[in-house]
């Protein structure tokens, strides 16, 4: 399977104007592409194949002198995407393909041949040597079998510098699994992430409110400065440019955030469990049931709910689960929250404290662990063979963690 190492490069000034140029290139390319392949459709004509869009490229670069500053395989890149873009529109898997606007830190340069990595250096095509600093190339062995496994290299610039995306090819793993490491994990707003272990972990919200009333601020001064611009008759001013970089770098923090920590709990998950179980569902209708069922929860809150990115944190443990050879099991998320994880009584009618309490057998504990224990077993049942063979018709708690058995119930 391939895997993608993000790394960060350092460019001169020379060079990081080659990049920018490369990539307003790239973005020519497409959309000169997408023009005709666009009036061939309203003339009813058959469409134009990836080779015969290489050939159109061709001509573009002996009358737009500019495109020649780029390397071809880049603009060759774009027509394969482009193609396969206008391939999914036909199975009506896609929307048809789009005109791409002008924007900043936006686009990416694909190479796949022509580089070279020396060291702690790469070679990029019409760009030249730039200097790649990370820890990784300080682990000689896995550096080198990136060095020797490499496929692909893509950089893109970001608003905090440019980066080199380094596709490379791994052995997917192939291990013993032990059936009796089973996790059960639940999602949600007030703990982010709850396992069947009774571990918890919350992504720093207060910090990220923090940054959100500072976008919104600069989101006010942006408007008011276009609408003066637009009185004055001009498009756009450096004073606007300066607030929307600012805005774009707290974006770039509240990115980072998520990132570091969805990476430190998918990663821990992976290594001590085998089999990890999490709901079926649709992370973002668990938003809207979330501002549901919390009276509190204003339109400020549910904004806040789009930055955690649920979403990232399932992506995460997905391909990690695939790299290392584990399983992931999508579970059928129905009662997950109102059955008792110790007796499997259904209580409809719960209330809005944080405890789940089960009026039959009398267990008392926390709402998201109840729901992760509930996950783990569903899991067990239906997807571990040996676990259901073995414990078929044995009651519910006696496959669950001790948390569910614990004095909790008498609390």
């Amino acid at each position: 399977m391939n895997q993608i190492i993000k790394l960060k490069i350092y460019v001169n000034k020379t060079q990081s104007e080659l990049i920018r140029q490369s990539l307003g290139n790239v973005r020519f390319v497409w959309n000169r592409l997408l023009e005709i392949q666009s009036d061939r459709l309203r003339k009813k004509e058959k469409l134009l194949s990836f080779a015969e869009m290489c050939r159109e490229i061709t001509k573009m670069k002996k009358e737009y002198e500019f495109l020649n500053q780029s390397s071809i395989w880049n603009l060759q890149q774009i027509a394969r995407k482009l193609d396969f873009s206008l391939k999914q529109w036909r199975k009506k898997k896609q929307k048809y393909p789009r005109f791409k606007r002008k924007k900043y830190f936006d686009g990416i340069l694909i190479f796949p041949r022509d580089f070279k990595i020396k060291g702690k250096y790469l070679n990029i095509p019409k760009i030249g040597k730039v200097k790649i600093k990370d820890r990784i190339t300080k682990n000689k062995e896995k550096w080198d079998y990136i060095k020797d496994h490499i496929k692909q290299v893509l950089i893109k610039e970001s608003v905090d510098g440019f980066f080199a995306y380094l596709l490379y090819e791994i052995e997917q793993k192939q291990l013993q699994l032990d059936s009796n490491k089973t996790i059960g994990i639940d999602v949600g707003i007030r703990n982010t992430i709850t396992l069947s272990n009774n571990t918890k972990y919350k992504i720093d919200l207060e910090k990220i409110k923090k940054l959100v009333k500072k976008i919104e601020k600069l989101q006010s001064i942006i408007d008011k400065k276009k609408h003066i611009n637009k009185k004055r008759g001009i498009r756009n001013s450096k004073e606007l440019e300066r607030v929307k970089l600012k805005q774009l770098t707290l974006f770039q923090k509240i990115k980072n955030i998520k990132d570091d920590f969805y990476h430190k709990i998918t990663t821990y998950i992976v290594k001590n469990h085998d089999y990890i179980g999490i709901e079926d569902i649709n992370l973002n209708q668990i938003q809207q049931n979330n501002i549901a069922e919390y009276k509190k929860a204003n339109k400020r809150f549910h904004k806040l709910l789009g930055f955690t990115s649920l979403s990232t944190f399932t992506n995460k443990l997905e391909y990690k689960a695939l790299r290392e050879g584990k399983v992931l099991v999508k579970v059928n998320p129905k009662y997950t929250s109102k059955r008792c994880s110790c007796c499997g009584y259904l209580n409809k009618d719960l209330s809005k404290d944080t405890k789940f309490k089960c009026p039959n057998c009398g267990l008392e504990v926390d709402r998201d662990l109840n729901a992760s224990i509930n996950i783990e077993y569903s899991m067990v049942q239906h997807f571990i063979p040996a676990w259901a063979e073995r414990d078929k018709g044995a009651e519910m708690g006696a496959f669950l963690h001790p948390i569910a058995l614990s004095p909790m119930r008498t609390q």
